[in-house]
C-alpha cells in the first residue's frame, strides 16, 4: 500500500512540475510552484531572492493541508550569506546537528512544525541564486535524494521557465517598438509638407510615450543657430525663434551628435555638462539629434517637467529610431532609405545594449554580452577581460564555450603591454584588429581556440581610463569590417558604462550605509542632554560606522591653546583619556592650529605623530569648527596603512560640522542652565532677606547664603555706618560660617 501512495505522490509531483514548465507568466509560475509543493509530503518553504535577502513565496504544511502560520515574510541576508547557505546542490541533514547549514529563521520554523530532518534545494541560474526551497521531514518520513528527485527537477526547471517568460516579455515589448516604428515610417513617408510632418511625428511620439512635452529643433550650420519650429507645451503648439548654438541642452546634441537621456538629478547633471539654461529644468529629459550624411540638421526632444525617471532606455531607442526617420524625411526620400539602414544597425546595437545594461550585477552583464556577441553577430568566440586592482594584468572575467570555461577556471590573465592583442590594447587604449592571423608574425595563438582566423579587441574605456577589453574571435578571415567594428565599439562603450555603474552602485550602497549610520550618530548626539553624553554617543556610533577603529574627540581650550581628550573608544591604555596636547604639537595639534583636516596614510612616516597607540598606522584628524572657532578635533586611527580615503574624509568632515554645531548648542544650553540657577538662587536669597527688617538679621542671612552659594567655610560682610569725619574707626561687621 505504501508503494502505491509513493507512486501517486510521484505522479502528482511530475504533473505539478509539468504545469510549472508550461507557465507563461510569472504569476502562473508562482501558482504552479504552489501546487507542486502542495503535492509534496514535506513541510515546504519557498523563498525568492531580492536585493535585501529572501522574500517568502510559499509556506505550506501538507499534513494540515494549509499554509503555515507565523512564518516570516522577509529574511535579511547579504549576497555573501545567500551564497554561503544556498549556492551548493541538494543538501540533506538533521535539524539538531550543530553544523546545520540553515539560517536560524528556517530552523525555527521547521522545529516549531515538529520536523526532524531538512533539505535545501537552491534554484540557480548560472552562478546566481534566484530562489531557495527548504523542506522539513517529520518523524517517520523518508527524505533522501530519491524522494526529493521531483522537487530537484522542479528547481532545475524554474530558471528555464523564468528565462522563457522574460524572453517572451522582451519579445512582445520589442514587437510593440517595431510596430510603432513601422507606423511612424509609413506616416512620415506619406507626407510632403513640413508642418504636416511635424504633426505626424508628434502623434507617433504621443502614441508611443504618452502625453509629454515635445519639440523639433532645426540647426542652421551656416550661422550656427537653432530654431524650434514646433513646440508642444501645456497643451499648446507654438514656435520659438532662432538662438545661438551653445545655449541649452540641444546644443549638446548638435555638438556631440549623440542622444542624451537625463532622468534623475537633472539640475545637477545639466550643471556638470556646463550648460546654461534659463528655464526651470525638466525632471526627465530625452533628446536625440537628427543626423543626415554625418551632419546634424536638428533634434527631437521629449520632456516631463514634473516626474523623474519618466523615460527608459527603451524610450531612448524609440526616439533614436524616430530621429533617423525624421532626418531622412526632412532631407529627401533617397536619404531616407540610408537613414533606415542606419536605424536598423542602431536597433541591433540598442537591443544588445539593452540586454547588457539592464542590471547592475556585472557578472550577469558580461555573460549576456559575450553570448549575444557570439550568437547574434555570429562570431566564433567572445571574451571580456577586466584589469585587476594593480592595473598590471587583464584577467578573464567572462567568455563563451568550453574554452572560456577552462580559462575562467584557470584564472587566465594577460599582462598589460604584453605581446598579446589584449596586452597591446590595454596599454595602447585603442582598438586593434587582426583580420588574418596567418599574416601577423607577432600573433599569440591560444591553443584552446585552434580555429581562430581573425581577432578584434576593443577597450572598455571611460575617458582615458581603461577598465578592460572585449575580445572577439572568428573562424573566418577578413570578417571584421568598419561597420561591425563600430557596432562592437558601441557595445564596448556600453559595457564600460555598465562596469562603472556597477562599481558606482556598490560604492553608493556602501556610502549610503555609512551615511545612514552617521545620521544615527548625529541624531543620538543631538538628543543628548550634556556635552559629555553627546561626545560619548558620537564616538560609540562612529566606531560602529568605521568598523572598530580607535576614535577620540579632543576639546579645545582657546585660552591655554591646548587640546584635552574628552571622549575615546577603542584605546587599550588609559593614558589617552588624560592626554593634553598644545596647539601645533602632534597631528591633532597641527590641525587645531591650521584649521585644516589631515589624512595620514602611514603615521610612522610622519614626524608629528604622538604615539599614543603604538599599533596605529593611519590617522584622520578633522577640526570641529563652528562660526570660525575651533571647538576641538575629531580624530580616528586605524592599525591598517592607507585605511582612509577621500570618501571617509568627506563623510567625517560632514559629521564634524554637525558635531561642532551640537557642541556649541550644548555649551549655550549649559550657560543658560547656569544662568537660570544663579537667578533662582538670587531670588531665594532675596526672598529670605525680605522676610525680616532687622539689619543684623539681614546681614546674617546674607552672609550665610553667600557662604552656601560659594561653598566657602567663612563669609564676612563689613558695613561702614560712620560719617566721613569718623571713617577711621572700625566698621560694623557681620559674619557667618560656611557650609
Amino acid at each position: 500500500m505504501s508503494t502505491t501512495v509513493d507512486l501517486n505522490q510521484l505522479i502528482e509531483a511530475h504533473r505539478a512540475n509539468y504545469a510549472v514548465f508550461q507557465a507563461r507568466t510569472e504569476k502562473a509560475i508562482r501558482e504552479s510552484i504552489y501546487k507542486a509543493l502542495q503535492a509534496s509530503p514535506y513541510v515546504s518553504l519557498y523563498y525568492s531572492v531580492d536585493e535585501f535577502g529572501l522574500l517568502g513565496q510559499v509556506a505550506y504544511d501538507p499534513q494540515a493541508k494549509q499554509d503555515l502560520e507565523g512564518v516570516v515574510d522577509e529574511l535579511e541576508l547579504s549576497p555573501a550569506e545567500i551564497m554561503q547557505y544556498f549556492s551548493r546542490d541538494l543538501q540533506i541533514g538533521e535539524l539538531e546537528s550543530q553544523n546545520t547549514p540553515l539560517p536560524a529563521a528556517f530552523r525555527h520554523i521547521l522545529t516549531e512544525n515538529k520536523c526532524e530532518k531538512f533539505a535545501i534545494i537552491p534554484v540557480v541560474q548560472d552562478v546566481t541564486v534566484l530562489a531557495v526551497l527548504v523542506l522539513g521531514a517529520r518523524p517517520g518520513q523518508v527524505i533522501n535524494e530519491e524522494s526529493l528527485d521531483p522537487l530537484v527537477r522542479l528547481c532545475e526547471t524554474i530558471p528555464l521557465v523564468l528565462e522563457n517568460v522574460k524572453a517572451g516579455v522582451a519579445m512582445k515589448h520589442r514587437l510593440r517598438e517595431l510596430e510603432a516604428i513601422s507606423e511612424a515610417s509609413e506616416a512620415i513617408s506619406s507626407s510632403n509638407d513640413l508642418a504636416e510632418l511635424y504633426k505626424l511625428i508628434h502623434k507617433q511620439i504621443q502614441d508611443a510615450l504618452g502625453i509629454v512635452n515635445f519639440s523639433i529643433a532645426l540647426y542652421e550650420p551656416e550661422n550656427k543657430t537653432i530654431e524650434l519650429p514646433y513646440v508642444y507645451d501645456m497643451d499648446k503648439v507654438t514656435s520659438r525663434p532662432p538662438y545661438p548654438l551653445g545655449q541649452g541642452l540641444i546644443s549638446i546634441l548638435i555638438k556631440t551628435h549623440q542622444p542624451l537621456l537625463l532622468v534623475d538629478d537633472t539640475d545637477e547633471r545639466i550643471r556638470a555638462l556646463g550648460v546654461r539654461i534659463t528655464d526651470e529644468p525638466a525632471k526627465s529629459w530625452l533628446g536625440c539629434p537628427l543626423v543626415v550624411g554625418g551632419e546634424v540638421i536638428g533634434a527631437l526632444i521629449v520632456q516631463d517637467l514634473k516626474k523623474e525617471k519618466r523615460f527608459t532606455q527603451a524610450d531612448l531607442r524609440l526616439i533614436i529610431s524616430f530621429s533617423a526617420q525624421v532626418a531622412g524625411a526632412i532631407n529627401n526620400i533617397r536619404l531616407l532609405e540610408n537613414s533606415r539602414l542606419r536605424a536598423l544597425q542602431l536597433q541591433t546595437v540598442a537591443e544588445i545594449s539593452r540586454e547588457v545594461s539592464g542590471s547592475l550585477i556585472v557578472d550577469n552583464l558580461l555573460l549576456q554580452a559575450v553570448d549575444l556577441v557570439r550568437n547574434r553577430l555570429d562570431f566564433y568566440h567572445a571574451a571580456v577581460f577586466l584589469l585587476d586592482q594593480s592595473g598590471e594584468y587583464a584577467v578573464i572575467r567572462e567568455a563563451t564555450g568550453e574554452a572560456g570555461a577552462q580559462m575562467k577556471r584557470a584564472g587566465h590573465k594577460l599582462g598589460v603591454g604584453s605581446k598579446s592583442i589584449v596586452g597591446q590594447v590595454t596599454q595602447g587604449k585603442t582598438p586593434l584588429v587582426v583580420n588574418e592571423i596567418a599574416n601577423d608574425p607577432n600573433y599569440y595563438a591560444n591553443p584552446l581556440l585552434p580555429e581562430t582566423r581573425a581577432e578584434a579587441c576593443l577597450p572598455l574605456k571611460i575617458g582615458e581610463r581603461v577598465l578592460g577589453v572585449i575580445d572577439v574571435q572568428s573562424d573566418r578571415a577578413y570578417v571584421f569590417t568598419e561597420e561591425n567594428i563600430k557596432i562592437l565599439q558601441i557595445l564596448a562603450d556600453q559595457l564600460a558604462v555598465a562596469v562603472v555603474n556597477s562599481e558606482l552602485f556598490a560604492e553608493a550602497q556602501e556610502r549610503l550605509s555609512q551615511h545612514r549610520l552617521l545620521h544615527h550618530v548625529t541624531t543620538a548626539a543631538a538628543s543628548s542632554t550634556t556635552i559629555e553624553e553627546a561626545l560619548n554617543s558620537a564616538v560609540q556610533g562612529l566606531q560602529v560606522t568605521l568598523g572598530g577603529d580607535q576614535i577620540s574627540i579632543l576639546m579645545a581650550d582657546k585660552d591655554q591653546k591646548t587640546l584635552e581628550v574628552r571622549s575615546t573608544v577603542g584605546y587599550a591604555n588609559e593614558e589617552s583619556a588624560r592626554l593634553k596636547i598644545p596647539f601645533g604639537v602632534g597631528i591633532t595639534g597641527w590641525v587645531a592650529a591650521h584649521r585644516q583636516a589631515q589624512r595620514i596614510n602611514d603615521v610612522t612616516k610622519d614626524s608629528r605623530y604622538i604615539a599614543v597607540n603604538p599599533k596605529a598606522r593611519s590617522e584622520l584628524a578633522i577640526p570641529l569648527i563652528y562660526r570660525n572657532e575651533v571647538l576641538g578635533i575629531l580624530n580616528v586611527e586605524s592599525t591598517r596603512v592607507n585605511a582612509y580615503s577621500e570618501n571617509e574624509e568627506e563623510m567625517l568632515g560632514t559629521l564634524a560640522g554637525s558635531l561642532a554645531a551640537i557642541i556649541a548648542h550644548q555649551r549655550l544650553l549649559e550657560q543658560f542652565r547656569q544662568q537660570v540657577e544663579r537667578e533662582r538662587l538670587l531670588y531665594d536669597i532675596t526672598s529670605k532677606i525680605r522676610r525680616t527688617t532687622n539689619p543684623e538679621k539681614i546681614l546674617s542671612i546674607t552672609a550665610d547664603e553667600i557662604s552656601k552659594v560659594l561653598s566657602t567655610r567663612r563669609a564676612q560682610i563689613e558695613v561702614n555706618m560712620q560719617s566721613d569725619e569718623s571713617r577711621e574707626a572700625s566698621p560694623a561687621s557681620n559674619q557667618a560660617d560656611g557650609q
